[in-house]
């Protein structure tokens, strides 16, 4: 295992979003009260996200000779479509509500397609590791994201 460019490059692509558009696009209207989150979802959100990032960073040659197939695809898709959540938030007047409203039939889309985008990237790496990161990041952020729109993030 040593580090790996093109798993800094997932990394980065799917991370960086959220990370600069919420510091440099805040939300507006924020609700009066706080949602009071559970600290085991929480943990698991984080220990989530840290796993999947060491394991992208340290994969190695995980992403070597993959090649572009059907689960690269699929990953790229779910970050496209994570970038044009983004640009609606932004577009729309970065209001609160927008980070949790539902896409289509899919709830809390900003904190499905990222999670999807790493599960994909599992499976075009073939990285059990990463897998099980991305299972226990799913667990925490969905549970985290689906509250925050349950109290107060309703379109």
């Amino acid at each position: 295992m040593g580090f790996s460019i093109i798993g800094a490059i997932i990394g980065a692509l799917i991370i960086l979003p959220s990370i600069l558009f919420y510091a440099i696009f805040p939300p507006k209207n924020l609700p009066s009260i706080q949602v009071k989150q559970s600290r085991l979802f929480e943990a698991l959100e984080r220990a989530g996200q840290m796993g999947c990032l060491a394991v992208l960073l340290f994969s190695g040659e995980s992403f070597i000779n993959r090649g572009i197939n059907p689960v690269f695809l699929l990953m790229a898709i779910c970050i496209i479509i994570y970038y044009g959540l983004w640009v609606r938030y932004i577009i729309k007047g970065q209001e609160y509500q927008l980070l949790w409203q539902p896409l289509m039939l899919i709830p809390v889309p900003m904190a499905v397609f990222p999670v999807l985008a790493f599960g994909f990237a599992a499976l075009w790496g073939q990285s059990i590791l990463l897998g099980v990161s991305t299972i226990i990041l799913a667990i925490g952020h969905i549970n985290i994201s689906w509250n925050s729109y349950r109290h107060g993030g309703q379109a």
